[in-house]
């Protein structure tokens, strides 16, 4: 137990004590990227990782919340993670029944609320918001098809549909979020824009920002949706099995050293819109190397207001941390 209350108190703390510092070093960017807390709005739970490494790897690293998304695995349980980690920690619910029912019963039972996975999730979700066991839905994979390297695992499936308005609509009533898996298909933006604009109060995040190299069409997004938001989680090379493929190189907007000026000319046009996480969804995927590309490729580009808001002042206003 004293283990546990030194992890938990150490993660909860990290944040006040780092913003102490980032006032004073406020006037230089290459600085500020390096020591303000970030807020991982893209950390899946799994078993290669157990809640004392996570909170482990969140002190090491100066990060002050973590996840937003749900477990990798069905089986991985997200309580534990809670439970040790208190407020650093953002409890989502939905990736779980999403994944047993693609797998279970098949894509286009996503679309269909009246399957048992559904039910029980829409039967608890308003007790699971009431006693701080979830803060929203998410990471609900909706459509994938060209973005996820295990074709096993790929889908489309319609974003507007029944279940998916449904979390919508329990978000809305409990002031929580939804984090949304698409790619940039015409249908499939016309049916986010359909469901921002049923909740307008909603935040929709947008995971990766849509794997999409179109910052136009995320500009107009933005511009046209005050509720829709971009996580640029996953747009490293060290998300990709091969960095150097012309697709890969579409949608890599950071890295260590690099980053793209389309995108830094975009975060900073809506610097309240863009959130940042590290999508170690493989156990191969270098934590500390993603943490490292974004303060040192991405958030060091950014203006110092800016990099608070991205690094995590828009998580904190969006999903409520403490």
């Amino acid at each position: 137990m004293k283990f546990k209350f030194f992890i938990g108190t150490l993660v909860g703390l990290l944040p006040i004590f780092v913003l102490a510092a980032t006032d004073v070093n406020s006037q230089d960017p290459l600085k500020l990227a390096k020591i303000v807390p970030i807020a991982d709005v893209h950390r899946h739970v799994n078993k290669f990782v157990s809640p004392a490494a996570l909170a482990e790897q969140m002190n090491a690293n100066n990060i002050g919340w973590s996840g937003a998304v749900g477990p990798y695995e069905w089986q991985t349980d997200r309580d534990p993670y809670l439970e040790l980690l208190g407020d650093a920690y953002i409890p989502t619910a939905g990736q779980s029944e999403l994944t047993q029912i693609f797998f279970k019963i098949g894509p286009s039972a996503i679309e269909d609320e009246n399957n048992r996975f559904y039910q029980e999730l829409f039967s608890n979700a308003d007790e699971l918001f009431a006693n701080k066991k979830i803060k929203g839905f998410g990471e609900l994979i909706l459509n994938n098809k060209t973005s996820n390297p295990v074709a096993s695992f790929r889908r489309k499936v319609t974003i507007d549909s029944p279940p998916i308005e449904r979390m919508m609509s329990i978000a809305n009533k409990n002031g929580g979020f939804v984090q949304i898996h698409s790619e940039d298909d015409e249908d499939s933006i016309a049916q986010i824009k359909h469901l921002a604009n049923l909740h307008p109060k909603t935040p929709i995040i947008l995971s990766h920002c849509l794997m999409t190299p179109n910052t136009k069409l995320v500009s107009d997004l933005l511009k046209a949706n005050a509720n829709i938001y971009c996580d640029l989680s996953a747009r490293t090379p060290l998300h990709f099995l091969n960095p150097d493929s012309e697709i890969a190189k579409s949608r890599i907007v950071y890295s260590e050293s690099f980053a793209d000026p389309n995108w830094i000319a975009l975060i900073e046009a809506y610097p309240t819109r863009f959130m940042v996480g590290s999508d170690t969804f493989k156990y191969d995927i270098d934590f500390e190397k993603v943490i490292s590309a974004i303060r040192n490729g991405l958030l060091s580009r950014l203006k110092t207001g800016t990099i608070e808001l991205v690094a995590y002042k828009n998580a904190q206003k969006v999903m409520n941390l403490k």
